[in-house]
């Protein structure tokens, strides 16, 4: 079992906000039947250094379903659980805006935003009718790390591919898009808009960061409506979102899942995996450590900060690993999928912060190798849903 190399960290490109919200408490039901407190924020959109509104500006929560637009005054108001979020304010013309923020009350709060104006460089701007005779190798690469390699990535299409430039240099190849990303995944049934602000390859690790907006779409037929919470269900269960969730339950073994501490993943893949001692995945699981002892309650009851040294082993009980995942790792083992599911995770700054949901403040806090870092936008789901 070889060190899995692939991975996906992020440069974080936003400033930490952690607010206490303030207004009436809302309850939302969720799929376990547990009531989820909510939240409102509500403001205006201005120009920078003016008191000129905004229409029209995107508000939205990052990896969720949740947003609205501001009206022609610039105002806005959008309902959220109580929790982490990563709030993005964005219109064309703008600079984008990302605000990480704790909601700890179920109150309300004023939030304003103050954009300024996108100034595009056209120095050098070459147009011509030909594109470059690489863009489509060069696209077909950006997908693969962008979108994956699963079934759900056949079907999950980008509609505005053209807005895409891509560079290779120093074995860095990098991608660009001028505006936001428009997605249609067909198979879990949404549309995407996806905040692309950084991309590269190098060697065997991706680093992407961005943000995305999810619409559901609307299903034609029930078996259409069946189809995607087939797949949604399957995209979810063994995901980094189910794990984080199970943990702050103290659910994690109940929902499939078994924890190590572990050092370097080299030295854990180099050792037989029946005489790994600390990673020892099923044959001795009393190795296996309950990941809720790790958590330490923070400023609020629905706030946890995790901690651990080095790397932690998620292995995931209940699928196989797809074929595909198999022939993209070969390289690090026999090719042949296995029973169990085996993901690396390690914190990029030491400690993360964890809400009563599990979803993480930081959405980047945290790296991941493994069949963690295998499943891409493709089989991501929005952070709000539970199965039924």
């Amino acid at each position: 079992m070889g060190w899995i190399r692939q991975s996906i960290v992020a440069v974080i490109r936003t400033f930490l906000c952690i607010l206490t919200i303030l207004l009436p408490v809302f309850q939302t039901q969720v799929a376990v039947g547990q009531q989820i407190p909510r939240a409102r924020i509500e403001g205006v959109v201005l120009q920078s250094g003016s008191s000129v509104p905004i229409s029209d500006v995107h508000i939205f929560i990052s990896r969720s379903s949740i947003g609205t637009t501001s009206t022609s005054a610039g105002t806005y108001n959008l309902t959220l659980p109580v929790g982490a979020h990563r709030i993005v304010v964005s219109r064309v013309g703008f600079q984008t805006q990302v605000h990480d923020v704790m909601i700890r009350e179920s109150r309300a709060y004023s939030l304003n935003f103050e954009l300024d104006e996108e100034v595009l460089e056209m120095e050098g701007l070459t147009i011509s009718a030909v594109r470059n005779r690489n863009w489509d190798k060069q696209l077909d690469r950006f997908k693969e790390a962008f979108l994956g390699l699963t079934e759900n990535a056949d079907s999950t299409f980008i509609l505005n591919a053209e807005i895409l430039s891509f560079k290779e240099e120093n074995g860095r190849f990098t991608a660009r898009a001028d505006a936001p990303l428009q997605l249609v995944n067909r198979a879990l049934g949404y549309e995407i808009e996806h905040h692309l602000h950084h991309f590269m390859i190098q060697g065997d690790e991706t680093w992407q960061d961005g943000e995305s907006a999810f619409t559901p779409l609307k299903p034609t037929s029930e078996q259409e409506l069946a189809y995607w919470e087939g797949n949604r269900m399957k995209a979810y269960l063994g995901s980094s979102g189910h794990f984080f969730q199970s943990v702050v339950n103290n659910m994690s073994r109940q929902e499939g899942f078994q924890a190590y501490l572990v050092g370097d993943p080299i030295n854990v893949g180099n050792a037989r995996q029946s005489s790994q001692n600390f990673a020892a995945p099923m044959q001795q699981p009393e190795f296996a450590v309950n990941p809720y002892v790790l958590l330490e309650t923070g400023q609020s009851n629905n706030e946890h900060s995790l901690s651990f040294a080095k790397f932690m082993l998620i292995v995931f009980t209940r699928e196989r690993e797809s074929e595909q995942y198999a022939q993209w790792q070969k390289v690090y083992h026999s090719g042949e999928a296995r029973d169990l599911q085996y993901s690396w995770v390690t914190l990029r700054d030491g400690v993360a912060t964890l809400d009563s949901q599990g979803n993480v403040l930081d959405p980047y806090a945290f790296s991941f190798f493994g069949y963690m870092s295998f499943e891409r936008l493709a089989d991501l789901m929005p952070k709000e849903y539970r199965p039924r």
